[in-house]
């Protein structure tokens, strides 16, 4: 018991990634070559794929079904540091010249693709000019150097530009317009070609771009995915790839967004795919792992391997049957399930991990054990989820401010189901109201229509997931 851990709920912060990503249908999707969006909920695994290919590469290169040998994969945003793009630099750069989100973004993509060819021959050019001042520092600030070549590239030139990085300094002359972003792309583009490479430039945590502005974020965001598109057509080797929170992808408006209906993965969990993530993360402790060997043999060779009839005996050896006694009551996987699935029907592994953990927890608050054979007890999972509920609505919901007077009005109601007159009147004189509200609150998985759509359907309920967390005060099991 003492080494049960389920790992960290955001990937940034596991260093054993490696050792408890799971494998899915849409990772297999994600190395397809045509692939240029991944979105899903908040805590479906868009960052795991991200820090999978940046900091496991390897790995992610021997698990794939596709031969990736002939790609380069770099990190566009998602490491949030100060080689990154941030508000603040795009806040002073909205004062130069000729600025707009589109053009941003395209001198953007240029520059971080630029920098990931390091260990390329590069021909004499631009690019090269570029990686001879700053292609060998390792902690480079984007922000100034974004604003040095805006304005030999977009705004007014000055006749000469010093870009100076840990004591190196690079002269660049302006003037005459030597330097702009399609020459910058097209060495890229050679650079790639020549070398029979394709460069995937990976873009994670934009939405943390204007926290506190939707509407300049949806600009900003907008303007990516349009330089995105247009440099994906015109410089093939180089594919910028974005991974996005599914509300945002929704909001945002620019040409030919539907060109990128067959090129997007939308992240999705099954309850089998679950009950893998969960073997995986549990048994990379070592010790859990021999106490389950020792009934389960297969699990010290690789877990994906096992059968499932095997693979639900190793869990047996962790979780009860069922959450609650009796014959007629959910089995674990199906209890889990249905408590971490939001109004989209998008079951969260997020959501999976951080119930388990908890569990872990109140298991050690209980003082004693699960039993002669199991890890966690029915009680330490039942106590957990309220918990959970409560983290989920106090984490996620607050990042939906116009919406907050919305969640305070389902406090304190005895129901879990609305019908739509009910709902609209519940919301009263809040904006937005009627069909737009119910769109919005189910858009961000609070509500699901039954028999039918947002549009058609007269009842919705609230999904297991957000009832306690919104205060709903109802009688029976959570």
């Amino acid at each position: 018991m003492a080494a049960l851990d389920f790992g960290k709920v955001d990937s940034e912060s596991e260093p054993d990634l490696d050792r408890r990503f799971v494998r899915t249908t849409d990772f297999d999707r994600f190395t397809s070559s045509d692939v240029a969006l991944v979105v899903g909920a908040k805590g479906t695994g868009k960052s795991a794929l991200f820090e999978l290919f940046t900091k496991f590469a390897r790995l992610a290169r021997e698990i794939s079904l596709d031969d990736l040998s002939d790609v380069i994969i770099a990190a566009g945003t998602g490491f949030t540091d100060l080689s990154e793009i941030a508000t603040g630099d795009i806040e002073r750069l909205k004062t130069e010249s000729g600025y707009d989100h589109d053009r941003l973004w395209r001198l953007y993509i240029a520059i971080r693709a630029g920098l990931a060819l390091k260990d390329l021959d590069i021909p004499p050019g631009p690019l090269r000019d570029l990686m001879r001042a700053v292609g060998s520092v390792s902690d480079l600030r984007v922000g100034p150097l974004l604003r040095q070549l805006w304005r030999m590239a977009v705004g007014e030139p000055p006749s000469e530009v010093s870009i100076t990085a840990h004591g190196a300094t690079l002269n660049l002359r302006g003037g005459k317009r030597t330097l702009d972003v399609v020459t910058l792309l097209e060495d890229i583009q050679r650079t790639l070609a020549r070398a029979n490479q394709t460069l995937w430039l990976l873009f994670d945590k934009i939405d943390e771009i204007f926290p506190t502005d939707r509407a300049e974020r949806t600009r900003a965001l907008s303007g990516l995915m349009s330089a995105s598109m247009s440099i994906r057509r015109t410089f093939p080797s180089i594919q910028p790839r974005i991974l996005l929170r599914t509300d945002i992808w929704r909001d945002l408006d620019f040409t030919n967004k539907s060109h990128l209906v067959d090129k997007t993965v939308e992240l999705s969990w099954s309850k089998n795919q679950l009950a893998w993530l969960l073997l995986k993360r549990a048994c990379a402790a070592d010790q859990v792992k021999r106490y389950v060997a020792a009934s389960v043999p297969g699990v010290q060779a690789r877990i994906e391997d096992l059968t499932v009839a095997d693979r639900d005996a190793a869990l047996g050896l962790i979780f009860p049957e069922t959450v609650y006694p009796g014959e007629r009551e959910a089995a674990i996987l199906d209890w889990i399930t249905a408590r971490v699935t939001d109004g989209q029907g998008t079951a969260l592994p997020r959501e999976t991990i951080l119930l388990c953990n908890t569990a872990t927890e109140i298991q050690w608050e209980l003082g004693e054990a699960a039993g002669p054979k199991l890890l966690l007890s029915r009680e330490a999972l039942r106590e957990a989820f309220p918990r959970v509920s409560q983290m989920r609505c106090d984490t996620y919901l607050a990042e939906f401010p116009d919406l907050r007077d919305h969640f305070r009005r389902f406090e304190g109601q005895t129901t879990a189901q609305f019908s739509r007159e009910a709902l609209i009147a519940l919301m009263g004189d809040l904006q937005p109201a009627g069909t737009e509200m119910l769109r919005e609150l189910h858009e961000i998985g609070l509500i699901q229509p039954l028999r039918g759509s947002i549009a058609t359907a007269e009842v919705f309920e609230i999904p297991r997931l957000y009832r306690t967390g919104l205060g709903l005060v109802m009688r029976g099991r959570p």
